[in-house]
Protein backbone atom coordinates (compact mmCIF):
# COMPACT_ATOMS: atom_id res chain seq x y z
CA UNK A 1 0.00 0.00 0.00
CA UNK A 2 1.38 3.59 -1.02
CA UNK A 3 0.53 6.94 0.46
CA UNK A 4 0.71 10.26 -1.30
CA UNK A 5 1.85 11.56 2.21
CA UNK A 6 5.40 13.63 2.35
CA UNK A 7 5.30 12.30 6.27
CA UNK A 8 4.85 8.74 7.72
CA UNK A 9 1.45 8.19 9.46
CA UNK A 10 2.02 8.24 13.09
CA UNK A 11 0.26 5.55 15.13
CA UNK A 12 -0.12 4.06 18.53
CA UNK A 13 -1.20 0.25 18.72
CA UNK A 14 -3.71 0.05 21.19
CA UNK A 15 -3.66 -3.59 22.72
CA UNK A 16 -0.67 -5.69 21.91
CA UNK A 17 -2.29 -9.26 22.59
CA UNK A 18 -2.78 -11.74 20.23
CA UNK A 19 -4.02 -10.27 17.44
CA UNK A 20 -2.86 -6.99 18.06
CA UNK A 21 0.86 -7.70 18.52
CA UNK A 22 0.65 -9.21 14.65
CA UNK A 23 -0.83 -5.84 13.58
CA UNK A 24 1.46 -4.34 14.96
CA UNK A 25 4.43 -6.21 13.57
CA UNK A 26 3.20 -6.29 10.08
CA UNK A 27 2.36 -2.64 10.68
CA UNK A 28 6.40 -2.25 11.51
CA UNK A 29 7.25 -3.31 7.83
CA UNK A 30 5.31 -0.68 6.01
CA UNK A 31 7.94 2.18 4.99
CA UNK A 32 5.20 5.21 5.61
CA UNK A 33 4.08 3.96 8.83
CA UNK A 34 5.97 4.92 12.02
CA UNK A 35 4.97 3.31 15.34
CA UNK A 36 5.07 5.99 18.13
CA UNK A 37 3.08 4.61 20.98
CA UNK A 38 1.43 1.26 22.48
CA UNK A 39 -1.12 0.64 25.18
CA UNK A 40 -1.41 -2.19 27.14
CA UNK A 41 -3.10 -3.68 30.33
CA UNK A 42 -0.92 -6.54 30.87
CA UNK A 43 1.42 -5.70 33.81
CA UNK A 44 4.29 -8.23 31.99
CA UNK A 45 4.05 -5.85 29.14
CA UNK A 46 3.51 -2.19 30.49
CA UNK A 47 6.95 -0.40 30.68
CA UNK A 48 8.36 -2.28 28.36
CA UNK A 49 10.11 -1.68 24.83
CA UNK A 50 7.32 -2.51 22.21
CA UNK A 51 9.87 -4.38 20.29
CA UNK A 52 10.61 -6.65 23.28
CA UNK A 53 7.01 -6.80 23.66
CA UNK A 54 6.76 -8.47 19.67
CA UNK A 55 9.74 -10.17 19.86
CA UNK A 56 11.52 -8.23 17.35
CA UNK A 57 15.28 -8.84 18.78
CA UNK A 58 15.90 -5.04 19.19
CA UNK A 59 13.97 -2.02 20.90
CA UNK A 60 12.04 0.56 19.10
CA UNK A 61 11.80 3.30 21.72
CA UNK A 62 8.19 3.24 22.26
CA UNK A 63 7.44 1.89 25.54
CA UNK A 64 4.23 -0.17 26.11
CA UNK A 65 1.80 2.10 28.71
CA UNK A 66 -0.98 1.71 30.84
CA UNK A 67 -2.56 4.72 30.62
CA UNK A 68 -3.48 5.93 27.74
CA UNK A 69 -4.68 9.13 28.58
CA UNK A 70 -1.28 10.22 29.75
CA UNK A 71 0.14 8.69 26.28
CA UNK A 72 -2.47 10.47 24.50
CA UNK A 73 -1.74 14.16 26.00
CA UNK A 74 2.50 12.81 25.65
CA UNK A 75 2.64 12.04 22.39
CA UNK A 76 1.59 13.05 18.81
CA UNK A 77 -0.02 10.48 16.83
CA UNK A 78 -2.78 11.10 13.81
CA UNK A 79 -4.61 7.52 14.15
CA UNK A 80 -4.67 4.40 17.15
CA UNK A 81 -5.43 1.08 15.60
CA UNK A 82 -7.21 -0.27 19.02
CA UNK A 83 -8.02 -4.37 18.82
CA UNK A 84 -9.03 -4.41 22.49
CA UNK A 85 -12.72 -5.68 22.20
CA UNK A 86 -15.79 -6.79 20.50
CA UNK A 87 -18.46 -5.19 21.66
CA UNK A 88 -19.22 -1.43 21.31
CA UNK A 89 -20.29 -1.03 25.08
CA UNK A 90 -16.88 -2.65 26.12
CA UNK A 91 -14.46 -0.41 24.50
CA UNK A 92 -16.52 2.99 24.49
CA UNK A 93 -14.55 4.96 27.18
CA UNK A 94 -11.50 3.93 24.82
CA UNK A 95 -12.89 5.13 21.71
CA UNK A 96 -13.88 8.00 23.17
CA UNK A 97 -10.89 8.97 25.20
CA UNK A 98 -9.20 8.68 22.14
CA UNK A 99 -11.46 10.82 19.80
CA UNK A 100 -11.57 13.47 22.73
CA UNK A 101 -7.54 13.13 22.19
CA UNK A 102 -8.09 14.36 18.30
CA UNK A 103 -6.91 10.97 17.48
CA UNK A 104 -8.51 8.96 14.50
CA UNK A 105 -9.54 5.08 15.24
CA UNK A 106 -9.23 2.16 12.89
CA UNK A 107 -10.62 -0.99 15.31
CA UNK A 108 -11.02 -4.39 14.82
CA UNK A 109 -14.17 -4.57 16.70
CA UNK A 110 -17.07 -6.95 15.30
CA UNK A 111 -19.84 -4.53 16.95
CA UNK A 112 -18.17 -1.70 14.88
CA UNK A 113 -19.20 -3.36 11.65
CA UNK A 114 -22.73 -2.43 12.00
CA UNK A 115 -22.93 -0.90 15.09
CA UNK A 116 -26.53 0.74 15.06
CA UNK A 117 -28.00 -2.90 15.43
CA UNK A 118 -27.38 -3.75 18.76
CA UNK A 119 -26.13 -0.68 20.15
CA UNK A 120 -27.42 2.49 18.25
CA UNK A 121 -27.50 4.95 21.29
CA UNK A 122 -23.61 4.67 21.89
CA UNK A 123 -22.60 4.63 18.36
CA UNK A 124 -24.86 8.16 17.36
CA UNK A 125 -22.97 9.54 20.54
CA UNK A 126 -19.82 8.41 19.23
CA UNK A 127 -20.19 9.68 15.86
CA UNK A 128 -21.35 13.14 17.13
CA UNK A 129 -18.06 12.74 19.18
CA UNK A 130 -16.49 11.94 16.08
CA UNK A 131 -17.55 14.88 14.29
CA UNK A 132 -17.41 17.53 16.66
CA UNK A 133 -13.74 16.80 17.12
CA UNK A 134 -12.67 16.35 13.14
CA UNK A 135 -11.85 12.75 13.41
CA UNK A 136 -12.82 9.33 11.71
CA UNK A 137 -13.24 6.12 13.74
CA UNK A 138 -13.56 2.77 11.06
CA UNK A 139 -14.51 -0.27 11.62
CA UNK A 140 -12.98 -3.11 9.87
CA UNK A 141 -11.55 -6.86 10.06
CA UNK A 142 -11.91 -9.95 7.97
CA UNK A 143 -15.14 -11.57 9.17
CA UNK A 144 -16.64 -8.77 10.02
CA UNK A 145 -15.38 -6.36 7.55
CA UNK A 146 -14.85 -8.12 4.50
CA UNK A 147 -15.34 -11.48 3.39
CA UNK A 148 -18.79 -11.74 3.99
CA UNK A 149 -20.47 -7.87 3.89
CA UNK A 150 -17.52 -5.82 1.63
CA UNK A 151 -17.26 -8.10 -0.65
CA UNK A 152 -20.13 -8.87 -1.73
CA UNK A 153 -21.78 -5.27 -1.68
CA UNK A 154 -18.94 -4.66 -3.86
CA UNK A 155 -19.14 -8.08 -6.23
CA UNK A 156 -22.81 -6.58 -6.52
CA UNK A 157 -22.09 -3.57 -7.48
CA UNK A 158 -22.01 -5.56 -10.98
CA UNK A 159 -25.37 -6.73 -10.75
CA UNK A 160 -28.96 -5.19 -10.25
CA UNK A 161 -32.44 -5.74 -8.44
CA UNK A 162 -30.89 -7.51 -6.28
CA UNK A 163 -33.24 -9.93 -4.87
CA UNK A 164 -31.14 -12.56 -2.49
CA UNK A 165 -27.62 -12.59 -1.10
CA UNK A 166 -26.52 -15.70 0.27
CA UNK A 167 -22.60 -16.83 1.63
CA UNK A 168 -21.31 -19.51 3.50
CA UNK A 169 -17.48 -19.19 5.55
CA UNK A 170 -16.27 -23.12 5.84
CA UNK A 171 -12.98 -22.47 8.39
CA UNK A 172 -11.12 -25.66 9.41
CA UNK A 173 -10.40 -24.38 12.73
CA UNK A 174 -7.52 -27.24 13.85
CA UNK A 175 -5.54 -24.19 11.50
CA UNK A 176 -6.40 -21.38 13.40
CA UNK A 177 -5.38 -20.06 17.05
CA UNK A 178 -6.20 -21.73 19.91
CA UNK A 179 -9.16 -19.17 21.22
CA UNK A 180 -11.11 -19.58 17.91
CA UNK A 181 -11.01 -22.89 18.80
CA UNK A 182 -12.47 -21.89 22.48
CA UNK A 183 -14.96 -19.86 21.21
CA UNK A 184 -17.02 -22.26 18.91
CA UNK A 185 -17.02 -24.67 21.80
CA UNK A 186 -14.39 -27.38 20.14
CA UNK A 187 -13.98 -30.03 23.10
CA UNK A 188 -17.16 -29.75 24.72
CA UNK A 189 -20.22 -31.82 25.16
CA UNK A 190 -23.46 -30.91 23.64
CA UNK A 191 -25.00 -30.15 27.01
CA UNK A 192 -21.94 -27.38 27.43
CA UNK A 193 -22.31 -25.93 24.34
CA UNK A 194 -26.07 -25.08 24.89
CA UNK A 195 -25.13 -23.76 28.23
CA UNK A 196 -22.43 -21.39 26.77
CA UNK A 197 -24.27 -19.99 24.19
CA UNK A 198 -25.24 -16.63 25.19
CA UNK A 199 -22.22 -15.64 26.62
CA UNK A 200 -19.91 -12.40 25.37
CA UNK A 201 -17.12 -15.11 24.96
CA UNK A 202 -19.07 -18.15 22.75
CA UNK A 203 -19.45 -18.08 19.32
CA UNK A 204 -18.89 -16.02 16.13
CA UNK A 205 -19.64 -12.34 16.67
CA UNK A 206 -20.02 -9.95 14.18
CA UNK A 207 -22.13 -12.37 12.17
CA UNK A 208 -25.80 -10.38 12.07
CA UNK A 209 -23.63 -6.95 11.59
CA UNK A 210 -22.51 -9.04 8.34
CA UNK A 211 -25.97 -9.46 7.19
CA UNK A 212 -27.02 -5.87 8.06
CA UNK A 213 -24.17 -4.22 6.25
CA UNK A 214 -25.40 -6.38 3.02
CA UNK A 215 -28.87 -5.79 3.34
CA UNK A 216 -27.52 -2.29 3.65
CA UNK A 217 -25.33 -1.98 0.93
CA UNK A 218 -27.27 -3.94 -2.44
CA UNK A 219 -30.69 -1.70 -1.26
CA UNK A 220 -32.82 -4.34 0.37
CA UNK A 221 -33.37 -2.74 3.86
CA UNK A 222 -34.78 -5.52 6.52
CA UNK A 223 -37.25 -5.13 9.08
CA UNK A 224 -36.02 -8.30 11.39
CA UNK A 225 -32.33 -10.00 11.38
CA UNK A 226 -32.46 -13.14 13.43
CA UNK A 227 -29.50 -15.55 13.89
CA UNK A 228 -29.37 -19.12 14.89
CA UNK A 229 -26.88 -20.95 16.48
CA UNK A 230 -25.87 -25.03 16.65
CA UNK A 231 -23.28 -27.46 17.58
CA UNK A 232 -21.25 -29.33 14.71
CA UNK A 233 -20.75 -32.43 16.49
CA UNK A 234 -18.09 -35.05 15.64
CA UNK A 235 -18.43 -38.55 14.30
CA UNK A 236 -15.27 -39.82 14.55
CA UNK A 237 -12.54 -38.61 17.07
CA UNK A 238 -10.62 -35.27 15.57
CA UNK A 239 -8.09 -33.19 17.14
CA UNK A 240 -5.40 -30.27 16.46
CA UNK A 241 -2.67 -28.78 18.55
CA UNK A 242 -5.22 -27.48 21.18
CA UNK A 243 -7.50 -29.77 21.79
CA UNK A 244 -8.79 -33.43 21.27
CA UNK A 245 -12.60 -34.34 20.00
CA UNK A 246 -14.34 -37.65 20.49
CA UNK A 247 -16.73 -39.21 18.91
CA UNK A 248 -20.61 -37.18 19.98
CA UNK A 249 -18.62 -34.37 21.35
CA UNK A 250 -18.30 -30.78 19.86
CA UNK A 251 -16.11 -30.21 17.26
CA UNK A 252 -17.10 -26.70 16.13
CA UNK A 253 -20.33 -24.87 15.60
CA UNK A 254 -23.04 -23.66 12.59
CA UNK A 255 -24.50 -19.96 12.93
CA UNK A 256 -26.16 -18.55 10.39
CA UNK A 257 -27.74 -14.86 10.35
CA UNK A 258 -30.91 -14.10 8.60
CA UNK A 259 -32.43 -11.05 7.07
CA UNK A 260 -36.04 -10.59 6.01
CA UNK A 261 -38.16 -8.10 4.36
CA UNK A 262 -41.83 -8.48 4.41
CA UNK A 263 -41.59 -11.62 6.13
CA UNK A 264 -39.52 -12.43 2.92
CA UNK A 265 -35.42 -13.87 3.81
CA UNK A 266 -33.31 -11.40 1.62
CA UNK A 267 -29.82 -12.36 2.89
CA UNK A 268 -28.17 -15.81 4.56
CA UNK A 269 -25.25 -15.76 5.93
CA UNK A 270 -23.64 -18.71 7.52
CA UNK A 271 -20.40 -20.07 9.34
CA UNK A 272 -19.22 -23.20 9.46
CA UNK A 273 -16.27 -23.17 12.38
CA UNK A 274 -15.00 -26.42 13.36
CA UNK A 275 -11.92 -28.52 14.06
CA UNK A 276 -11.55 -30.82 10.98
CA UNK A 277 -13.64 -29.12 8.47
CA UNK A 278 -13.50 -30.34 5.14
CA UNK A 279 -12.85 -28.40 2.12
CA UNK A 280 -12.62 -25.12 3.54
CA UNK A 281 -13.83 -22.17 1.56
CA UNK A 282 -16.29 -19.02 1.15
CA UNK A 283 -18.60 -18.83 -1.32
CA UNK A 284 -21.32 -16.50 -2.16
CA UNK A 285 -23.82 -16.02 -4.46
CA UNK A 286 -25.95 -13.07 -5.72
CA UNK A 287 -29.52 -13.43 -7.07
CA UNK A 288 -30.24 -10.45 -9.38
CA UNK A 289 -30.47 -9.32 -13.06
CA UNK A 290 -26.98 -10.76 -13.26
CA UNK A 291 -25.95 -13.67 -10.98
CA UNK A 292 -22.82 -13.99 -9.50
CA UNK A 293 -21.72 -17.07 -8.41
CA UNK A 294 -18.15 -16.81 -6.41
CA UNK A 295 -15.99 -19.70 -4.49
CA UNK A 296 -12.42 -18.48 -2.72
CA UNK A 297 -10.94 -22.23 -2.43
CA UNK A 298 -9.43 -23.06 0.88
CA UNK A 299 -11.13 -19.43 2.00
CA UNK A 300 -9.38 -16.27 3.02
CA UNK A 301 -6.77 -16.76 5.87
CA UNK A 302 -8.69 -15.35 8.78
CA UNK A 303 -5.88 -13.67 11.20
CA UNK A 304 -3.80 -12.91 8.62
CA UNK A 305 -5.91 -10.86 6.19
CA UNK A 306 -7.48 -8.93 9.21
CA UNK A 307 -3.95 -7.83 10.11
CA UNK A 308 -3.66 -6.44 6.70
CA UNK A 309 -6.96 -5.10 6.64
CA UNK A 310 -6.26 -2.86 9.47
CA UNK A 311 -3.03 -1.66 8.23
CA UNK A 312 -4.52 -0.83 5.05
CA UNK A 313 -7.81 0.98 6.40
CA UNK A 314 -5.49 3.22 7.94
CA UNK A 315 -4.72 6.28 4.99
CA UNK A 316 -8.11 5.88 3.68
CA UNK A 317 -9.47 6.35 6.96
CA UNK A 318 -7.17 9.31 7.20
CA UNK A 319 -8.75 10.67 4.13
CA UNK A 320 -12.62 10.55 4.88
CA UNK A 321 -14.79 12.92 6.35
CA UNK A 322 -15.09 12.76 10.27
CA UNK A 323 -17.67 10.59 11.89
CA UNK A 324 -18.46 6.73 12.49
CA UNK A 325 -18.06 4.46 9.64
CA UNK A 326 -18.54 0.91 8.85
CA UNK A 327 -16.02 -1.08 6.86
CA UNK A 328 -17.65 -0.14 2.75
CA UNK A 329 -16.71 3.96 4.19
CA UNK A 330 -20.36 4.80 5.05
CA UNK A 331 -21.26 7.01 7.50
CA UNK A 332 -23.80 5.64 10.52
CA UNK A 333 -25.46 8.74 9.65
CA UNK A 334 -26.32 8.10 6.72
CA UNK A 335 -27.82 4.42 7.34
CA UNK A 336 -31.28 5.50 9.26
CA UNK A 337 -32.83 2.60 9.36
CA UNK A 338 -33.84 0.11 12.69
CA UNK A 339 -35.16 -3.02 12.48
CA UNK A 340 -35.86 -5.87 15.30
CA UNK A 341 -32.72 -8.49 16.32
CA UNK A 342 -33.12 -11.99 18.16
CA UNK A 343 -29.94 -13.63 18.89
CA UNK A 344 -31.58 -16.77 18.63
CA UNK A 345 -30.77 -17.79 22.52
Amino acid sequence: MSTNRSEKIKVIFYGVGAIGSEVARFGLTRPWLEAVGAVDTDPAKIGHDLGEVLNLGQKLGVEVSGDPAVLFKRVKADVVVLTTGSFLPAIYDQLEMAARAGLNIVTSAEELAFPTLQSAKLAEQLDGLAKDNGITIKGTGINPGFVMDSLIVYLATASADVSHVWSRRIVDCSRRRKQLQQTVGAGLSVDQFKAALGKKIFGHVGLMESAALVADGVGMIPDRIAQSVEPVVAETSVESEHVKVKPGEVSGMRQIARCFRDGRECVSLEVLFYVGALEPKDQILIKGMTDIDVTIKDGIAGDQATVAILINAIAPTLAAKPGLLVPTGKSISEIPWRCSVDLGY
